[in-house]
């Protein structure tokens, strides 16, 4: 009995010897060691921060409780929570590397000898950025603009560092954000809020730096923002009170500008019109007339010729119509009135004040658009070609509704003037020297020369004489008729031609 357990004693020296003879050639060769069990493994390698691997030992201790460690390079020990082999002598792990870097060594231990499973490459993960803001906004009133930066899936790694987000021109409209990690699912955020300043449409990208173990992103795609007044795709112009019985104009806004399509415009959800094709502008106008007194629900929809489509709807109060509507009576001076939708030619050089007057006593206000000039109730006709459109309107009162009227206005050749000294057509003594033109007074107003001649009694009668000072003379020589004229060229399509004539007898 003695001698057999001094038997087992020593062989189990012997394995005992041999198990940690086997461990330390193990420490010694490092990577390329066999564990004493000759156990296997699977699952564990290279690859991204962030994702699990699930790493699977085979033939180690059965029922026995394991544990991973993976050592850097730099000293950092990463490890995995304890698992317990099953009678076989499996078990699977689950390890997640959360730092960049080369693994020199990982270790499946127990309390036989432990499995080394060599060396990793734990690289950066991969990212992609996206930036997300409300389709629509409301000009003075801000919206969250939201950054998500995500890390290429199946990493659950959560990014740091910060992000900014630019705009069209590549321009920060945010300052530089932290990101603040996600709920375990590989995202991290950020956020601001932004306030549109005026109509239009915005466009937002956002950039990620990266950090220690997650790369820079790529620019993130674009997110547009479209700005309208009402927060909506469609807006709807129009007095905020309206007359029974007085036209206006509705003018319906698409978002974003220069959209094509149509629009139709309602009264509590019956159509007042057909459709109106939008404008280069993306706009559509419609002329109504309220029928009715009350509060009634503007509205407006639109189609684009793309398939996309809107709506937008507001109160609106129509106040009952006056007794009448108001008159303006317009006077030209030296022609008379002028009457509503008339059209008058003008010319060139044309400057003169309106009378004005209204019905009801209020002021008339002149408007223009074209190429006229207009200061009050003085117009001004330039030196050119082309139509100017001229309205008079009164806001009305004392019982009157406001009224607008309009008139065309054609610009013709003016005439042209000049400052003759020629002395007027008569009787006078032989011998005497007329002055036709001073001297530096030899244009028109349009800055055509005079040039005259005689056209009876040349040289028997009179005889023209030109000073050096550009003043020019008639001499008269001998008795009888004596015709002289003075003529400017036409400017084509600005001023028509000049002439003056006298008739001069010599006694």
């Amino acid at each position: 009995m003695d001698t057999m357990r001094m038997s087992t004693r020593r062989v189990s020296a012997i394995i005992t010897t041999a198990l940690t003879t086997g461990a330390l050639v193990v420490g010694t060769i490092g990577l390329a060691a066999v564990p004493a069990q000759a156990a296997t493994w699977s699952g564990y390698g290279s690859g991204p921060v962030g994702v699990p691997q699930f790493i699977s030992v085979q033939g180690i201790c059965p029922n026995n409780e394991l544990s991973f460690s993976a050592q850097y390079s730099n000293g950092t020990i990463s490890t995995a929570n304890p698992v317990v082999s099953d009678s076989n002598g499996n078990a699977t792990f689950t390890w997640t590397p959360n730092t960049v870097g080369l693994v020199s060594q990982a270790t499946v231990g127990s309390t036989c000898d432990p499995v080394l499973l060599g060396g990793a490459n734990i690289t950066q993960v991969s990212t992609t950025t996206t930036v997300s803001a409300p389709n629509t906004a409301t000009v003075g009133q801000a919206v969250r603009v939201q950054v998500v930066v995500q890390s290429q899936s199946p990493s659950a790694y959560s990014p740091t560092g910060q992000i900014t987000v630019v705009n069209a021109n590549n321009a920060a409209v945010s300052g530089a954000m932290g990101l603040t990690p996600g709920p375990g699912n590989g995202q991290s955020f950020a956020y601001f809020w932004w306030t549109p300043p005026a109509a239009g449409t915005y466009f937002f990208q956002a950039r990620y730096g990266g950090d220690t173990n997650a790369a820079a992103s790529a620019m993130s795609p674009t997110d547009t923002v479209i700005a309208t007044p009402s927060g909506n795709t469609i807006a709807i112009t129009a007095p905020a009170t309206l007359t029974q019985g007085q036209t206006v104009t509705l003018v319906a806004t698409v978002f974003p500008a220069g959209t094509q399509g149509s629009v139709g415009f309602t009264v509590n959800g019956s159509p007042i019109s057909a459709s109106i094709p939008l404008n280069a502008q993306g706009q559509a106008s419609f002329p109504w007339t309220p029928p009715m007194a009350g509060t009634v629900t503007l509205g407006a929809s639109y189609t684009t010729n793309q398939g996309g489509s809107g709506s937008t709807s507001q109160p609106i109060t129509i106040n009952a119509g006056p007794a009448q509507q108001d008159s303006i009576t317009l006077i030209q001076p030296g022609f008379g009135p002028w009457q509503p939708n008339g059209n008058y030619s003008l010319g060139n050089g044309t400057n003169f004040t309106f009378q004005a007057s209204s019905l009801s006593g209020a002021p008339v206000t002149l408007t223009e658009s074209g190429p006229c000039g207009l200061s009050g109730l003085t117009l001004n006709i330039p030196v050119g070609s082309g139509q100017c459109n001229l309205s008079a309107s009164t806001n009305g009162g004392n019982g009157y509704a406001p009224v607008k009227y309009g008139y065309t206005i054609t610009m013709v050749p003016g005439t042209q003037v000049a400052n003759v000294v020629a002395p007027q057509s008569g009787r006078y003594n032989r011998g005497r020297t007329l002055t036709l033109e001073g001297p530096g007074t030899g244009d028109t107003n349009a800055g055509q020369n005079i040039n005259w001649r005689i056209t009876q009694g040349r040289g028997s009668v009179c005889t023209l004489r030109f000073r050096a000072n550009n003043a020019v003379q008639l001499r008269l020589v001998g008795r009888g008729q004596c015709l002289v004229r003075g003529n400017a060229a036409a400017v084509p399509g600005q001023w028509n031609a000049f002439s003056v004539q006298r008739a001069y007898r010599a006694i």
